[in-house]
C-alpha cells in the first residue's frame, strides 16, 4: 500500500494527533504535486475503540479522497521520516528527491511540517487551507452548528479555555506507568492561568470529573459538557465537537505537546499558551511551590494516585532546584505501593536523591527501579545515569558515557549535561575521541541550576561533528532545532561573518588556534542545517590554512556524504583515517558510511579497528548490531577475518 504514494501519514493514537498528520500529508502533497495518503488505523478491540472508522465523524466523500483505513500498522521500511529531515532541506531539494523516488512517511503529531526556506507563516497558511477542506459527516455538522450558537448566548465574547489532558495517563496500561510531562499538567499551573484570565474560561477534558476536583468552586472555570448537549453522540464525535470548538478560542491553556489542543490551533487561529512554561515568573514560580508543597505534605488531596504521580515529576525538578530534594525523597521513597505502581517515580525520586547528594539512598532508588516489573524502558536511562555517577569513577565511565550520548534517549535528563562537562573539561578518553576542541568549552558551558556551583555542557555540542550517529527521528529532529541555527552558531558569528566575507571577495585572511576552532565548528552546524555551499567554502580554506587535520578532513567527508557525492565523501574519510587510524569515533563512522554502502565486509572491518583501539567502549557492540540489521537479505555479511582491515 505504502509504495503507491510518495508522502503516507500514520499515527495510532487520538484524533488530534491523527488529524494534524492528516494535514500535513494534505498540504504537502498539494504543494510538490504528489501523491499523498493517510493510513488510519482502524483497531474495534484496540485502546481507542471510537477512532474505527473515521466514516463515523467525517464525509465519507473526504475520507475515499484522503484516507485509506488499514487494521495494522503499515511497514515503513525504506521510507524516510519528513518531520526528521524537513528543518534540514529546503523545498528544491525535497521536489529533487521525490523526482528521484525517495518516499517519506509522516508522523508529526504536534507541529507543522516545514522547510527551512519556508516561512512559519506560509506553513501554517497552507495547514489552515488544508483544514478547510475537513468534512463533517452531516450529524456532526448539525451539532456543531448548534454548539455554536449555545457558546454565542453566553456571551463575553471570544472565550479562553484549557485542555485537562488525564484519562489513560492517570489509569490506563501500560500508559500510566510512565511520565508525560509533555502531556500532563499539574492543577497548580491551570489554576495560574485562569488566575489571569478577565472572564470564563472553558475546561475541556477527556475526564469531566477531574475538572470538577481542579474546579474548586471557581465560577470562571466552565467545564465544556455544561455548555454543550451532546446527546447520542459518539466519543469520537464529542472530540472532534469540542477540538472544533476550542479552535475559536482566543488562547488555550494546554500541555506543550497536546496535540488535540495543537489542533486547534492549526485549524483555527487560537493561540496555545505552553503550561507552565508560558507562564508569567512570578506566578511559575508560586505554582511549582505550591505543587511541591502539597505533593509532600497532602498527597492524598490529589484526583487520583496518577495524579499525584505524575504531578511529582514536576515537582522533583523543582524540588532538585531549590534544594528540596531529601524533603521530597523522605516524604515518598518509603510508599512501595505507589512507587511499584507508578515505576517511574524511582526515576524522580533517584534525581532528587542525587541533587541532595544522597548517593547512596540515590542509588538504591535506581536499582529498585530498574528491578521494577512495570517500569518502562523510556524511564530507564536516568536510573542507569544515576548508577554511573554515583559508581565507580574510572575509563568505564567514559565508555558508558559514550554509548549514553548516541543510543536513543539514553542521555536525557540532568546529570549527563554536567557529566558531559566535567569528563570534556578533563581531557580523557571521551574528550579525545570526540575531538571536542577546548577552545570551545568557556562558551558553550553553561550554570547548573540545581548546583550552583556546577557546569553544564549541552550534549548537541558533542553530538554535532557526529551527527551520523544520531539515528532515531525524534533525536535527529531535536538536534536540528533546539536550538536553532542561528543560536548555535551566535558565539562565533561576528567572525564567521567577517571571514565569510573576506572569502567571498577572494582573500585568505589569516586564522589562529581559536578561531579555527570555532570556524571549523561553525561549518559542521552549517552542513547539518542543509548549508551546504558554505560549509564547503569555510571547510576548504580551513584545509589550505592549516592542512592535515583529521576533523577538517572527516568534517569534509560529512558535507559530501550530505551532498549525496559518497565517492568525494569516500575520499575524505579516507584521507581522515590515515591521519588518525586509531581515532575509534572515526573508525565507526567509516563502519556506519559502509553499511549505508551496503559493504558489510568493510563495516566489520571497521568495527574490528574500533575494538582495538578502544576495547571497552560498548558503542561499538550496539552499533554493530544496528549496522547488521540493516543490511539487506543477501547482501554481503558484516563479517570479518581477524585482524582484518579496511583497504
Amino acid at each position: 500500500m505504502t509504495k503507491d504514494h510518495a508522502i503516507i501519514g500514520f499515527r495510532q493514537d487520538r484524533i488530534g494527533a491523527r488529524l494534524i498528520c492528516l494535514l500535513n500529508v494534505m498540504r504537502l502533497s498539494r504543494k510538490f504535486g504528489v501523491p499523498g495518503r493517510y493510513l488510519w488505523l482502524s483497531e474495534p478491540e484496540g485502546p481507542y475503540p471510537e477512532l474505527a472508522d473515521p466514516r463515523d465523524f467525517l464525509a465519507p466523500d473526504f475520507v475515499a479522497a484522503h484516507i485509506d483505513i488499514v487494521a495494522r500498522p503499515p511497514g515503513r521500511t525504506g521510507l524516510r521520516n519528513l518531520p526528521a529531515v524537513a528543518p534540514g532541506m529546503n523545498s528544491a531539494g525535497f521536489a529533487r528527491s521525490l523526482a528521484e523516488g525517495r518516499r517519506y512517511e509522516c508522523d508529526a503529531m504536534s507541529e507543522i511540517i516545514r522547510f527551512m526556506d519556508e516561512t512559519e507563516a506560509d506553513a501554517a497558511e497552507g495547514l489552515r487551507a488544508a483544514a478547510a477542506e475537513l468534512a463533517l459527516s452531516p450529524r456532526l455538522t448539525r451539532a456543531l452548528a448548534r454548539a455554536r450558537r449555545i457558546l454565542a448566548q453566553a456571551g463575553g465574547g471570544q472565550p479562553a479555555a484549557i485542555h485537562v489532558r488525564r484519562g489513560d495517563i492517570l489509569d490506563g496500561d501500560p500508559w500510566s506507568y510512565s511520565s508525560w510531562a509533555s502531556k500532563y499538567v499539574p492543577d497548580e499551573f491551570f489554576r495560574a492561568f485562569v488566575a489571569r484570565a478577565e472572564g470564563p474560561v472553558i475546561a475541556f477534558s477527556d475526564t469531566p470529573a477531574a475538572v470538577e476536583h481542579l474546579r474548586q468552586g471557581d465560577p470562571r472555570l466552565v467545564p465544556v459538557h455544561e455548555l454543550l448537549k451532546a446527546g447520542a453522540l459518539s466519543a469520537a464525535e464529542r472530540d472532534l465537537l469540542e477540538l472544533l470548538l476550542m479552535a475559536g478560542c482566543a488562547e488555550v491553556g494546554a500541555p506543550s505537546h497536546s496535540a488535540f489542543s495543537r489542533a486547534a490551533a492549526m485549524i483555527g487561529h487560537c493561540r496555545i499558551v505552553a503550561l507552565p512554561a508560558a507562564l508569567q515568573a512570578g506566578p511559575r514560580l508560586a505554582a511549582y511551590d505550591a505543587l511541591l508543597d502539597r505533593v509532600i505534605a497532602r498527597p492524598d488531596s490529589f484526583f487520583a494516585p496518577g495524579d499525584l504521580a505524575q504531578s511529582v515529576s514536576y515537582a522533583a525538578r523543582h524540588a532538585a532546584s531549590c534544594g528540596r530534594g531529601g524533603e521530597l525523597v523522605d516524604a515518598l521513597a518509603g510508599r512501595r505501593d505507589l512507587l511499584e505502581r507508578f515505576p517511574f517515580l524511582y526515576r524522580e525520586l533517584a534525581l532528587a536523591a542525587w541533587s541532595a547528594r544522597r548517593r547512596q539512598k540515590a542509588r538504591r532508588l535506581a536499582q529498585q527501579g530498574l528491578d521494577a516489573p512495570l517500569m518502562r524502558n523510556r524511564d530507564k536511562p536516568q536510573c542507569r545515569q544515576v548508577l554511573l555517577v554515583t559508581g565507580e569513577q574510572g575509563p568505564e565511565l567514559e565508555a558508558d558515557f559514550l554509548g549514553m550520548l548516541f543510543t536513543g534517549r539514553a542521555a536525557e535528563g540532568p546529570i549527563m549535561p554536567a557529566l558531559a562537562h566535567r569528563l570534556i573539561r578533563g581531557g580523557g578518553p571521551a574528550a579525545r575521541a570526540l575531538c571536542y576542541a577546548p577552545d570551545l568549552l568557556p562558551s558553550h558551558a553553561q550554570p547548573d541550576p540545581e548546583n550552583g556551583k556546577g557546569r553544564l555542557l549541552p550534549l548537541w555540542t558533542l553530538r554535532i561533528d557526529w551527527s551520523e550517529f544520531v539515528r532515531d527521528p525524534g533525536p535527529q529532529r531535536e538536534l536540528l532545532l533546539w536550538p536553532d541555527l542561528w543560536r548555535k552558531i551566535a558565539p562565533g558569528a561576528e567572525k564567521l561573518q567577517q571571514i565569510e566575507a573576506a572569502l567571498a571577495r577572494g582573500e585568505s585572511p589569516g586564522l589562529d588556534e581559536r578561531d579555527a576552532a570555532w570556524l571549523g565548528f561553525c561549518a559542521s552546524v552549517l552542513r547539518l542545517h542543509g548549508r551546504l555551499n558554505r560549509a564547503f567554502a569555510l571547510l576548504h580554506w580551513l584545509d589550505a590554512a592549516r592542512p592535515a587535520q583529521m576533523l577538517t578532513h572527516k568534517r569534509l567527508a560529512d558535507a559530501c556524504f550530505a551532498a549525496g557525492n559518497r565517492k568525494a565523501g569516500d575520499r575524505w574519510l579516507g584521507s581522515a583515517l590515515a591521519l588518525a587510524p586509531d581515532q575509534p569515533m572515526l573508525r565507526l563512522s567509516a563502519a556506519l558510511r559502509a553499511a549505508e554502502a551496503q559493504d558489510g565486509a568493510r563495516a566489520e572491518a571497521h568495527l574490528q579497528a574500533a575494538r582495538a583501539a578502544w576495547p571497552g567502549l560498548g558503542l561499538t557492540e550496539t552499533l554493530g548490531r544496528a549496522l547488521r540489521r540493516q543490511m539487506p537479505a543477501g547482501a554481503p555479511a558484516c563479517a570479518a577475518e581477524p585482524g582484518a582491515t579496511p583497504g
